[in-house]
């Protein structure tokens, strides 16, 4: 396999990217470092406030009869009008969530981005312990997203329903309705995990393909409550034989006033609908379908779009609860949309055999070892999008970065097939790349020694992460366990195996190679078509040129935020105060939820263009250093020569044997640790987890797969 490197010199002048080891490089001064620590805690602080302000909502004694009344003079409400619906009273709730939600998480995304490059303290490393007491069955985090989840959840469902309950409405009415306002909110920050670009999760140093579980949880719960929201209705509705007069649109009814049979039935019509999009996502988000069905799960949750819709026009305050959510989400698309409006540079693309696909992208911007990147092929699929983790570290490829892809499925072998005829064609290939997302979990510069144990493929989210270790940390011994089936999965990664050896070399680091093939009996040798089985019409180029890869600064990130904000709130602001539409005629009710919806939407795209103006063009450079002897095209091994020379071993590894070996050959010293990162099947993952788990040497980490 040929090296994406060109040069035999080290890069030591470079300075190791933010977030992989920051006590290494961080050259804050102590007293501002200080401060630092101080704006990064208070982001957790704020950003704790804002899970709790939509509970305060429902607090009679916080909101209803404290802050509203408070409140009146603001926006000239009549204080004796107590109509729930008098001029003014609309922008009751908009203010709450405006001071108490949108102004403290935008003050926590600013405070984020001027101290995250000088303090990285993030709580992911605790969060992804496993209790001993738990038989290390869930994580910390875990624990305590559930434990929010549900305390939030009775504390909404209580106090609504003690509310309600003053209004003298039936029980199962006020069941329901509480209800509805737990799963709404849920809703507010079912998107928040879901973002790639989300700060929430980089404060947490939660990577997304660990926090999109979290997404998915919330989206159950979210489901879960607006359905029985749903049945309870219907049942009311049953039993007073009302199903059709509430449950079906009503044509030629007057819509114009509250509690009319006309309104109610089609504010019920948009809950239904809402409802419907929603479990149609839920039904295609199950694992099997994921897996499978990639694309039909990817379509179908196109439908949050109208579901988000539906709701508000079901309910006119929802556009109040989810605007935070939907501005951010707005702008985390439009992160990405900037960074995907022009193909990426290649430097090299190579259909390896053993259908494994190699793609390295010129880069215009920094990143970090097994950071998340999503590539999509248009000669593939105009729509698809499918996440790898990269492979290669910036410190020995600068301006350089590298994925690798098995073909395990239907997209990855077209992808390997398209690549090998653009190879006998020579024919650039077409590649879109988006990336820059929550860094991964940092790994400590404490650890005395890091193992990496990978499956497969799975290796390469390991790979950029040793090479990084070998050139800014050879102190510390690094021991690389890998399982693979044949010998020729192995071989095709010979030269990276090579250059390995060769940096630990020149850099006096301690590595340990270990080797693994589980299947001797397999035949070595896979059988490849000489013409790729899939055929595409390369045809000629588009005209789009294409541009080595960078996402946005921290500080267009926050300009983009800003205006996003602004122009949305702004506009938002007009529309609902003194209600400018529906105030025309009542019966406009519908368009006025509407336009509140469209604004927010158009506000937020507002800032797209502060996020593609001036983009950098050219290939990141790093200075040069001394000389390292570095082979990076090394002579090509014999199956033998191969075996020989890496000592592999035609079984599988015995764990206990080797953890055992680690241990023995650690220093005495009370504070020692073995951090452990594990890529690969689940099996393998298992295997690990049942020799570590009761020895407090080993910190053990998993990479999650599951999207």
């Amino acid at each position: 396999m040929p090296s994406p490197r060109k040069s035999v010199k080290s890069f030591q002048s470079a300075s190791t990217p933010l977030g992989f080891d920051t006590k290494a490089v961080d050259q804050t001064t102590p007293s501002t470092w200080g401060l630092f620590a101080v704006m990064h805690w208070l982001v957790g602080a704020i950003l704790a406030f804002a899970i709790l302000s939509p509970i305060g909502y429902h607090v009679s004694a916080i909101y209803r009869y404290n802050l509203a009344l408070k409140w009146n003079g603001w926006f000239n409400i009549n204080p004796k009008n107590k109509d729930r619906f008098a001029p003014g009273k609309e922008m009751l709730p908009a203010n709450y969530f405006f001071l108490f939600f949108a102004i403290p998480v935008f003050a926590a995304a600013v405070l984020f981005s001027l101290s995250k490059a000088h303090f990285r303290a993030g709580v992911s490393h605790w969060l992804h312990v496993k209790p001993r007491f738990l038989h290390r069955l869930v994580s910390v985090g875990e624990i305590l997203f559930v434990l929010i989840a549900v305390v939030g959840n009775i504390l909404v469902f209580y106090h609504s329903y003690t509310f309600q309950s003053t209004l003298k409405k039936p029980v199962l009415r006020v069941v329901s309705i509480a209800l509805g306002f737990s799963g709404l909110y849920n809703m507010v920050f079912l998107a928040l995990p879901a973002t790639r670009h989300s700060f929430w999760m980089e404060w947490l140093n939660l990577p997304w393909a660990r926090a999109v579980k979290y997404h998915r949880w919330f989206g159950v719960a979210t489901i879960v409550m607006f359905f029985v929201h749903f049945v309870i209705f219907f049942v009311q509705f049953a039993n007073t034989d009302t199903l059709a007069d509430e449950l079906l649109p009503c044509f030629n009814c007057d819509i114009r006033f509250e509690n009319s049979q006309g309104k109610d039935a089609w504010i019920n019509v948009f809950g239904e609908l809402s409802l419907l999009f929603m479990l149609i996502m839920g039904a295609t988000s199950f694992p099997y379908v994921r897996r499978h069905y990639y694309a039909t799960f990817k379509a179908t949750h196109w439908l949050f779009i109208p579901a988000a819709f539906t709701a508000v026009m079901h309910y006119e305050q929802i556009i109040i609860w989810i605007y935070v959510s939907m501005v951010l989400y707005i702008v985390n698309r439009m992160y990405s949309s900037s960074t995907v409006a022009y193909p990426a540079a290649l430097e090299t693309a190579t259909a390896l055999p053993g259908h494994v696909t190699q793609l390295t992208f010129k880069c215009s911007t920094t990143y970090l070892p097994a950071d998340l990147v999503y590539v999509k092929v248009p000669a593939i699929s105009t729509v698809q999008w499918h996440p790898f983790s990269i492979a290669s570290t910036p410190l020995h490829t600068p301006g350089l970065l590298t994925i690798y892809v098995k073909a395990l499925g239907h997209w990855t072998n077209q992808l390997h097939d398209y690549v090998k005829q653009c190879q006998g064609e020579g024919v650039e290939p077409v590649v879109y790349m988006d990336a820059g997302y929550t860094p991964p979990t940092p790994m400590s510069s404490s650890y005395s020694s890091v193992v990496f144990v990978g499956g497969g493929i799975g290796v390469t989210p390991l790979m950029g992460q040793i090479m990084h270790l070998l050139h800014a940390r050879p102190h510390q011994d690094v021991y690389l366990v890998w399982h693979v089936k044949t010998v020729e999965m192995l071989s095709q990664f010979h030269g990276w195996l090579r250059e390995l050896e060769s940096v630990a070399e020149a850099n006096q680091g301690r590595l340990h190679l270990h080797l693994h093939v589980t299947q001797q009996d397999i035949s070595e040798i896979s059988i490849e078509h000489d013409e790729p089985v899939h055929k595409f019409a390369l045809g000629a180029p588009s005209g789009v040129e294409a541009r080595p890869y960078s996402h946005l600064s921290t500080s267009r990130k926050l300009v983009v935020l800003l205006l996003a904000f602004v122009a949305s709130g702004a506009l938002l602001f007009y529309v609902r105060y003194q209600q400018k539409i529906s105030k025309i005629n009542p019966a406009y009710w519908p368009l006025q939820r509407f336009v509140e919806f469209l604004v927010v939407v158009v506000g937020s795209f507002f800032a797209y263009g502060a996020a593609i103006i001036g983009k950098p063009t050219q290939p990141l450079a790093f200075a040069a250093a001394t000389e390292l002897q570095v082979r990076s095209n090394p002579k090509p091994l014999s199956k033998d020569e191969f075996v020989s020379h890496f000592n592999v071993k035609f079984e599988r590894a015995n764990w206990v044997q080797l953890f055992g070996e680690i241990k023995a050959s650690q220093p005495s010293a009370e504070t020692r640790s073995v951090g452990v990162y594990v890529s690969g099947p689940k099996a393998l993952s298992a295997a690990i987890e049942a020799v570590t788990v009761d020895d407090a040497l080993y910190d053990v980490h998993h990479e999650v797969f599951e999207m």
